[in-house]
């Protein structure tokens, strides 16, 4: 009878790999043979991953961004120029504040979400762990019962070749026994006769 588990309580208490990076656990699950379910997970396990990974760049990109804007503010407070020049450089320092703007507005979004991402790849990583366990269990379960039948017919073959060989001993004995007793009766003259009527006859 099949024990009732509680595979998501395992699951949970225990620290495990990410399992789309972990080769043991693609040894187990190959690529052509994983379940529909498998593949589900795992995609969403590597989505998430990847937004983690986009996240990352995006945020790079945007401090790049801020700290280049904050230099050209800086080289342009100081400059002093003619009033239509004037006029132009607050108008470009104005854009550059409030692209900055933007980008504090971007950044601390980006932050939010990544501040997020590790608990949505442990999410994903333990439900994909929960389904893999309970298929492997399963699996495990499928080969317990092929074993056993194998092993069974593993031992009855081997009796019944033990028992087979005895009687073919016990016959090889027996043809012996009457070639030996006819040769010694009729003498080995006649035995050629058996000989060539019957090829069969097994003289040991």
């Amino acid at each position: 009878m099949e024990k009732d588990i509680d595979f998501e309580n395992i699951v949970k208490g225990t620290r495990i790999p990410i399992l789309v990076l972990d080769n043991r656990w693609q040894q187990l699950f190959p690529k052509e043979h994983r379940p529909p379910l498998i593949k589900k997970l795992e995609k969403n396990l590597m989505n998430a991953l990847r937004k983690q990974s986009r996240l990352e760049t995006e945020l790079k990109e945007l401090q790049k961004l801020k700290k280049k804007l904050m230099s050209e503010i800086m080289l342009n407070m100081n400059e002093v120029h003619s009033e239509e020049k004037e006029e132009k450089r607050k108008k470009k320092l104005d854009k550059s504040q409030q692209l900055i703007l933007d980008i504090n507005n971007k950044i601390e979004k980006n932050l939010e979400e990544l501040d997020e991402m590790p608990r949505v790849i442990k999410e994903a990583n333990e439900t994909l762990m929960i389904a893999s366990v309970k298929i492997c269990y399963e699996k495990m379960n499928t080969n317990a019962y092929d074993i056993r039948m194998i092993t069974e017919w593993i031992d009855n073959t081997r009796n019944e070749l033990k028992k087979q060989i005895l009687i073919k001993q016990d016959k090889q004995d027996e043809n012996n026994k009457i070639y030996t007793y006819l040769h010694d009766i009729l003498g080995p003259r006649y035995m050629e006769i058996f000989d060539e009527t019957d090829g069969n006859v097994e003289k040991l």
